[in-house]
């Protein structure tokens, strides 16, 4: 009995996470398309082919809804950083490396991205629970503090200019990374294709690597001894 028991719950918590995911995914598209005030509930449950009442059963609200997609898109991003810090590379390939996996995260997940970078940016947002935008904000703050530790490394290893501040440039690869890839929101003269974001990316990853890098960190050449690293998606589970 406990054997059929335990096997109706694993078929059960398969059905809820497979329906909650659906929904999330349905949501981003929604959200993404028509933003957050435009979209209804019954948008996201036609998408997703799930009752309304489903969505409120495994979210609450469209609050908590929108709140979840963010959440989903901090830890989507942090596993695509993950694949930056191979130990294999050096500390300053790392940093590097975190550009690509940024750039990557972007092509692959446009819609998380905007959940992710523009999130208390854009005024069509709901605020989200206190308790929860305290974890997500830890979240964050873990992540960001794992790249300036990283900076830091590279600096202790002789890799990076001892005269970087790691907590200065961290902000700044990070606000820098973030801007380019929302030139491709804009309809201005600053728009820049996806083809053209990737190569702005890679080559400005180029001229960092080599800005950063200490003098004993050269060859004879002139040039940085780090190697511009490139990252592999994280394996979905």
């Amino acid at each position: 009995m406990n054997l059929i028991a335990n096997s109706n719950r694993s078929r059960g918590e398969r059905r809820r996470i497979k329906t909650r995911t659906a929904i999330l995914d349905a949501a981003e598209n929604a959200f993404t398309e028509l933003g957050y005030r435009r979209t209804k509930m019954e948008d996201v449950s036609e998408a997703a082919d799930v009752a309304v009442g489903s969505i409120y059963s495994h979210f609450g609200s469209k609050d908590g809804l929108y709140a979840a997609l963010v959440e989903r898109a901090v830890e989507l991003f942090a596993s695509y950083l993950q694949e930056a810090y191979d130990p294999d590379w050096s500390p300053l390939e790392q940093v590097i490396a975190c550009g690509d996996a940024y750039l990557r995260f972007h092509i692959e997940h446009p819609g998380a991205f905007r959940f992710l970078a523009f999130d208390g940016v854009e005024t069509d947002t709901p605020p989200i629970d206190p308790g929860q935008s305290e974890r997500m904000n830890a979240r964050v703050d873990a992540i960001v503090g794992q790249f300036e530790a990283t900076v830091q490394a590279a600096i202790d290893a002789g890799e990076i200019r001892s005269s970087v501040d790691p907590e200065l440039i961290s902000r700044f690869l990070w606000g820098a990374w973030n801007g380019t890839v929302a030139l491709g929101l804009r309809r201005d003269g600053f728009y820049l294709s996806e083809d053209r974001i990737e190569e702005a990316i890679q080559q400005a990853r180029r001229i960092v690597l080599e800005g950063l890098s200490s003098v004993q960190f050269r060859g004879d050449d002139g040039n940085s001894r780090a190697e511009m690293r490139t990252v592999e998606s994280p394996r979905s589970d």
